[in-house]
């Protein structure tokens, strides 16, 4: 019996991690995401410098990898969505005009071009 549920439990979990190989995304295109980062410019400056005023902070030099994950974080609600969190809170809305997953790492290899 315990063979049987071990074998089913793998069988499950294998299913479970082909679901996430088939839907694969592309490396991010920085021209496609220089579009998406209009939107972000205007808190986070044209040159992803930041602007101190708005409490928005540099973008420039950050790796794709740390963009991503922090727009993941505010897409699924784990950031922006405490009260004393004001910025995040602000941030939170901008973060859900990504549509896509390879929107997010589209804007991220923009952002990955800035301040060269």
């Amino acid at each position: 019996m315990k063979l049987k549920a071990t074998v089913a439990l793998v069988t499950l979990f294998a299913t479970f991690i082909a679901g996430f190989s088939s839907t694969a995304i592309a490396a991010g295109d920085a021209a496609r995401g220089q579009t998406f980062y209009a939107t972000c410019g205007a808190c986070h400056g044209a040159n992803g410098e930041g602007l101190e005023a708005l409490g928005s902070p540099a973008l420039a030099g950050q790796e794709e990898w740390y963009v991503i994950r922090q727009l993941q974080n505010f897409k699924s609600g784990i950031r922006g969505k405490d009260p004393r969190d004001t910025y995040g809170m602000q941030m939170a809305p901008m973060a859900m005009t990504l549509p896509t997953d390879q929107a997010m790492e589209d804007v991220a290899a923009y952002i990955s071009t800035l301040g060269d």
